[in-house]
């Protein structure tokens, strides 16, 4: 699966282990899984698992695994949209 055009892009995704879509920016593509910025994912999932705040690393990116994504939605770029035709 190419997924290097979601990089920089806002996407809204779905966690197995949440009962809700987040919001988060795709900051890099490997083939296992995407990084993402940390942001409030973090924090849902570790209120999702009753924890009691967000992890406290420093770092600013999460690996999430395709394993782990139910779904995932971009908004298409009509320039994008264009090339496809």
């Amino acid at each position: 699966m190419n997924t290097s055009h979601l990089v920089g892009q806002s996407v809204q995704l779905r966690i197995e282990s949440l009962d809700m879509a987040v919001t988060a920016v795709i900051l890099g593509v490997e083939s296992a899984g995407l990084w993402i910025h940390k942001g409030d994912v973090v924090e849902n999932i570790m209120a999702s698992k009753g924890g009691a705040g967000a992890a406290t690393s420093k770092e600013s990116a999460v690996f999430l695994p395709f394993s782990k994504i139910s779904w995932l939605m971009t908004e298409i770029r009509e320039s994008v949209y264009q090339k496809a035709r």
